[in-house]
């Protein structure tokens, strides 16, 4: 015959496991709090329809990279003249985000003049003497604006023509901050692509990898 104090503690621990497995049971539909990045945005906007805001190209860049041959190390380069049809950005607003922007193919620099002036330009099917004539223009403009939900850049679906082809390619916004420089407040912004240079527009080199990876940054200076 079991004692009645062992039975006791029997039965109390039995009640304590069913209590516990139905507690268990009533939380699996629930969706628990997320533990990611707290995101927190401004206010900052800026419009280059605004007399006062006004596009730094001395501050800002293109830039580019290749593997080399395809395997080996990166070759590097940026475009020398660039700049923007249209900007326009509301940090809390994706809906007043939009942009579109253009580089002149003839003004690539690899700090080698002899690939610069000769191979590349016949890669991009353009001369010395271009402009802003159609095969000498690269245009980005953006199509849809997302906020990124894992810091607090944005996620782009943007339009690339470039060499004669137009592509939807994924792209990512940074809001990078803003400073001062004498009584002008100057805001800075970066973007990221990636491009298949050769499968999807048809760039023809035997010096490059398919994948090419461009950066960007633009400087915004806001008169008072």
């Amino acid at each position: 015959m079991i004692p009645r104090r062992d039975s006791m503690l029997a039965a109390s621990i039995v009640v304590l496991s069913i209590i516990g497995y139905v507690a268990g049971c009533t939380h699996d539909d629930e969706i628990l709090a997320s533990q990611g990045p707290a995101i927190v945005r401004g206010t900052q906007k800026v419009s280059l329809i605004n007399p006062k805001h006004i596009y730094d190209k001395s501050h800002s860049n293109v830039n580019w990279s290749s593997a080399y041959l395809g395997s080996t190390a990166l070759l590097t380069g940026r475009f020398d003249n660039f700049g923007f049809y249209s900007f326009e950005f509301d940090e809390s607003n994706t809906a007043g985000i939009h942009f579109e922007a253009w580089v002149w193919l003839n003004s690539v620099n690899t700090s080698e003049p002899g690939r610069d002036d000769g191979c590349l330009l016949g890669t991009f099917s353009t001369n010395t003497t271009n402009t802003t004539q159609a095969e000498n223009l690269a245009v980005i403009k953006s199509k849809s604006v997302e906020f990124s939900t894992t810091d607090k850049g944005y996620n782009l679906k943007v339009d690339l023509t470039f060499h004669g082809v137009t592509k939807e390619v994924p792209a990512k916004l940074f809001y990078d901050g803003k400073g001062m420089s004498g009584v002008n407040e100057v805001v800075g912004f970066g973007l990221e692509f990636q491009i298949l240079a050769k499968t999807d527009f048809l760039i023809v080199s035997n010096n490059i990898g398919d994948k090419v990876e461009v950066k960007c940054n633009a400087i915004i200076r806001i008169a008072p």
